[in-house]
Order: C-alpha cells, then sequence, then structure tokens
C-alpha cells in the first residue's frame, strides 16, 4: 500500500523558497512604503505653501506663526478660503512646524517635515548631506513656493 503525501525534504525546499521570495520582497516593500508617506508628505505641504501663497497675494504678508507648528494656521479664518482640508501632520504623524517672519525686503514662511526620525536635529542650512530618495530621515523644507531641501534637491 503506497500513501499518498510530501516528503520532508519536498516541505523543506518549498519553506526554503518562500523564505528566499520573502527576504527579497519585505525589504522593498518597506521602501515602498516609507516612500509613499514621504511623497504624500511632500504633496502636503505643497497644498499648505500654495495656500499660504494665496493668503500673501490677498494680505502681502506671510501669516504670522504664533505657534511653532501649523496648528496656528488651522483657524476659521485661514481654512476655508485658502485651503479647504489643512493637513496637521506629516506621513509619519508629526505636526509640520511652520515659520514666518519678515525678511529684509521680503517676507518668508518655511513648512518643515523632520522626516522619519521624527525631531528636528538642528541641523544649519550648510550641513545637510546629499539627500537621497532612501533615506526617509533628512528633513523636507518647503519655503517661498519651492521645496529648499527635499530628496530632489541637491545642496
Amino acid at each position: 500500500m503506497k500513501t499518498k503525501g510530501f516528503t520532508l525534504i519536498e516541505l523543506l525546499i518549498v519553506v526554503a523558497i518562500i523564505g528566499i521570495i520573502a527576504a527579497i520582497a519585505i525589504p522593498n516593500l518597506l521602501v515602498a512604503m516609507q516612500k509613499g508617506r514621504q511623497k504624500s508628505t511632500m504633496a502636503d505641504m505643497t497644498s499648505i505653501g500654495g495656500a499660504i501663497e494665496s493668503y500673501l497675494v490677498d494680505w502681502a504678508i506671510a501669516p504670522a506663526s504664533g505657534a511653532t507648528d501649523v496648528t496656528a494656521l488651522n483657524q476659521s479664518w485661514f481654512c476655508p478660503f485658502y485651503i479647504k482640508l489643512f493637513p496637521l501632520q506629516d506621513g509619519w504623524n508629526t505636526t509640520f512646524a511652520y515659520q514666518a517672519g519678515e525678511g529684509m525686503d521680503f517676507d518668508f514662511y518655511s513648512v518643515m517635515s523632520w522626516g522619519k526620525n521624527k525631531f528636528d536635529d538642528g541641523m544649519a542650512a550648510g550641513e545637510y548631506p546629499v539627500l537621497t530618495l532612501s533615506d526617509f530621515n533628512n528633513d523636507l523644507i518647503y519655503c517661498n513656493g519651492r521645496f529648499t531641501l527635499s530628496p530632489i534637491v541637491k545642496r
């Protein structure tokens, strides 16, 4: 009488193949998830920047930054008129930082995300390394209508 079934060797080969496929696929999946968070963060920062630009056109000054984050802009005088849905947090669930002030001859504003590391690393502008698309710990800074620090801007 011959029984049908798999031998232990056959099962081990199948498990090894599944392990190899998982070892290849999981790191790529994790990078894709972080890249998605990064891209959604950059899109939200662009939306906030566009709303601030609209405010600048109307009032000739950037909205005051009473707080250090964008919650100061999530008010009834700003939201329904300049942006419909105000994104408060980046892709890593950290509140966007916001800074505005008067320069020598112009007003400036900055919307910042600290990236995956979730804190301001305190690096000065000249200290930033060349950024790559796969390093998600770097800060993202949207200033005066363009990204001054992002994965696609090299210093």
